[in-house]
């Protein structure tokens, strides 16, 4: 019966699938990258030394007005920031471990160029509105720094389960099936549209999230055409073996939306499939109830 129903299907698909390997643009600007971004990061920080210094012994006396001080502390700390932000989508982290001598110098590089041109020019602190300018920017670089050290989300160890799994080629070929049918080998998305025993339409599919080396997000979309006559509840999931993050964005009657995140950076070309569920609201937790229950095993739909 369709309750009974799991939320995969017979369409089996391997969870990654090695599609080739290619450097990517991502790959090839590194080097330029690196450079660009440690010389910003280098420049401000001897022009934020040389400015402090020389208000600091009175060389420099003359104050901006409020309104170029502001200019000045958003632009410094949009350069900081985006710099940050540009560093570590080129350099991600796999876990806090992997943090480098480099990420920290660059980390805290910016905070010193930061700190030193403000207290350049605030110095020697005679208005309130100069502090109101940029103590907060200094209070968020904290916040924005731990941020950057922490690759952008907190990382959660995995006790039981290997994290290479998702993104090693070699693995996933040697533990995951291959599709049935050689024609099948190009299909991006197969979706079938069924009826429950209240009549309502109901969506199951597989979808295929396609990444690049050196890639780790993607995002699927998936339409349902017809609309379906209710706002349905998504349900999708990586198949085994994968440890990929899955978040439904979107979910409305003429199609969702899905956002994919791979443990860490693919290594080479590769795909991931997910299984998807389109039914009416509260049907999947009837179903998880059921699903706990002893019974008899589930049956074909042709039956």
């Amino acid at each position: 019966m369709l309750n009974s129903m799991p939320l995969s299907h017979p369409f089996s698909s391997p969870a990654l699938e090695p599609a080739g390997i290619r450097l990517p643009w991502q790959f090839r600007v590194r080097p330029l990258l690196f450079v660009t971004i440690g010389s910003i990061v280098a420049i401000l920080l001897v022009v934020g030394s040389l400015f402090c210094a020389r208000r600091l012994t009175g060389d420099l006396t003359a104050n901006l007005t409020p309104a170029t001080m502001l200019l000045f502390a958003l632009v410094t700390a949009a350069t900081l920031t985006f710099s940050r932000i540009a560093w570590r989508r080129s350099f991600p982290l796999e876990t806090p471990e992997d943090l480098s001598i480099t990420d920290q110098m660059l980390g805290w590089a910016s905070s010193a160029a930061l700190t030193m041109l403000a207290v350049g020019s605030c110095y020697p602190a005679n208005r309130t509105t100069d502090l109101l300018i940029w103590l907060p920017i200094l209070v968020a670089d904290q916040f924005w720094r731990q941020n950057f050290f922490d690759a952008g989300e907190p990382w959660i160890p995995h006790e039981d389960e290997d994290q290479n799994l998702l993104i090693s080629p070699t693995l996933a070929t040697a533990t995951t099936p291959q599709l049935r049918d050689p024609k099948l080998s190009n299909v991006v998305q197969q979706i079938f549209r069924m009826q429950d025993e209240h009549q309502h339409e109901v969506i199951y599919g597989t979808l295929r999230a396609d990444f690049v080396a050196g890639q780790r997000t993607a995002v699927v979309h998936v339409g349902f055409c017809p609309p379906l006559a209710y706002l349905p509840e998504i349900e999708a999931e990586a198949l085994p073996g994968s440890q990929a993050k899955i978040k439904v964005v979107q979910a409305l009657a003429h199609g969702t939306r899905i956002d994919i995140r791979l443990p860490s950076t693919a290594p080479t070309d590769c795909q991931l499939w997910i299984d998807l569920a389109a039914r009416p609201v509260g049907t999947v937790t009837e179903i998880n109830d059921q699903a706990s229950m002893p019974g008899p095993s589930h049956q074909n739909l042709d039956e």
